[in-house]
């Protein structure tokens, strides 16, 4: 077995991170699912800009939305 490279080990955090996401994307109702849809190209401007404050306040509010329980609709 060959050692892993710090390359190999980010390359392996993110493909976890993305399978996480995608996990807790799969339990979002639809209509979280639009608000994201807005919200993480947001997200990839402002890092795009260097924004780093503004990005993690945004990454912050995406978190609540994918972690918080959907509330039924009225």
């Amino acid at each position: 077995m060959r050692p892993c490279s710090d390359a190999d080990l980010e390359t392996i955090a993110d493909q976890e991170d993305v399978a996480l996401f995608i996990e807790a994307l799969a339990r979002v109702g639809v209509d979280y699912r639009r608000v994201l849809s807005l919200l993480i190209p947001r997200l990839a401007a402002l890092e795009e800009r260097g924004d780093i404050v503004g990005a993690l306040r945004l990454i912050k509010e995406i978190r609540a939305i994918v972690t918080s329980p959907e509330q039924p609709e009225q």
